[in-house]
């Protein structure tokens, strides 16, 4: 049987301090495929197995064993770990032309498919290329894929009119023609529905094991108002009776109250319960700007709601009685109260911040 023999006054291998640097580089790398490169050399070092051997221990030819300790006897390290011919690059696909490459981003992108299966089929169909689930799977998160729940849209939802306030809103703003050095404060406002049904939510368990809980069904309701300043970072709540348009007044008077001496200006939906601009029963120094109809995902107020029913002691539990429902909600509500971060951590739409700031002049 050949014996694989290095050359130690070549390579120097045999030296304590070499042997612990090949034996450093090869605990720090994190890639599987460099980390073979490593251990092959150190088994060569060793000189205590044929090429044969050290192929069979690191899975690769015998030739391949040759060529990486030649590179690392000519040029060390940095000839061993180049890997010369690098693999796909992010985004590519191997086998795949580019003109497929291109459709399955924008089927990516569009939410054309609602399983891997449904894109494999899609590609054996549409273009002949046969590929297993798993490789399938794998190309789509490549290409910047996530399974996401789609958000129902309203029929009647005009995207245009959506991405036209995005863009006007600043415009809105400075036509309100409030008094300059006059402070403002712009808001977006929505209100929930809570009541004494469970809520169920989701929660970590052993894998195997399926969660239950007790639900109670009971017909009483309770309605949080909300509002989070767009700009700075402060939050204000309303626990109320019902949704009208008193009850709303009421709200953007408490809005009012938390700062006397400042505009405020309140995106809101145009709910059948919502004042609108220019009604009579507005509090003074209040400003309405409605949201386009069916467009709640231009209100980051809306996320709120879900995040509150998560609260510990809130989610999936019993209560009898409004109060005490309140009273579990108030921990989630006072991290908002507290934590101007978290406020703009959940507005913090880049379109949202500079129309709101560039009127900041007056």
């Amino acid at each position: 049987m050949e014996r694989w023999c290095v050359r130690k006054q070549t390579l120097k291998l045999g030296r304590p301090d070499l042997g612990a640097q090949i034996e450093r580089r090869y605990r720090q790398e994190k890639d599987a495929r460099l980390k073979t490169r490593l251990l092959c050399v150190k088994l060569a070092a060793v000189g205590e197995h044929t090429a044969q051997q050290i192929a069979g221990l690191c899975g690769v030819s015998r030739a391949t064993v040759f060529e990486w300790v030649g590179d690392f006897r000519r040029e060390g390290f940095e000839a061993l770990l180049d890997r010369g011919r690098p693999g796909p690059q992010p985004g590519e696909l191997r086998g795949v032309p580019e003109p497929v490459v291109r459709q399955l981003r924008a089927g990516v992108g569009s939410g054309r498919w609602t399983t891997a299966e449904a894109a494999r089929q899609w590609l054996e169909r549409e273009h002949g290329i046969k590929r297993p689930y798993v490789t399938v799977w794998q190309w789509l998160k490549k290409l910047g894929g996530v399974l996401r729940v789609p958000r129902p849209r309203h029929p009647g939802a005009d995207p245009q009119a959506a991405e036209a306030f995005k863009k006007e809103l600043g415009k809105q703003l400075s036509a309100l023609e409030l008094p300059p050095g006059s402070r403002a404060r712009v808001w977006v406002m929505d209100e929930a529905r809570f009541g004494l049904h469970t809520e169920t939510r989701r929660v970590w368990i052993t894998k195997g094991v399926r969660p239950s809980v007790r639900p109670q069904t009971r017909y009483e309701w309770d309605y949080l108002y909300g509002a989070l300043d767009v700009v700075e970072g402060r939050a204000e709540f309303l626990h109320l009776p019902t949704v009208d348009l008193e009850c709303n007044r009421l709200f953007l008077d408490h809005l009012r109250a938390s700062d006397p001496g400042a505009f405020h200006v309140v995106i809101a939906d145009q709910a059948g319960f919502h004042l609108r601009p220019g009604d009579t029963r507005l509090p003074q120094g209040v400003f309405i700007l409605p949201l386009p109809p069916y467009s709640p995902e231009l209100n980051p107020c809306e996320q709120l709601w879900d995040v509150l029913k998560d609260t510990e002691g809130f989610a999936n539990e019993l209560f009898d009685s409004i109060d005490k429902l309140r009273d579990a909600l108030l921990p989630g509500l006072r991290r908002f109260w507290e934590d101007a971060g978290k406020v703009l951590s959940l507005v913090g739409r880049p379109w949202l911040h500079a129309q709101a700031n560039a009127s900041a002049k007056i």
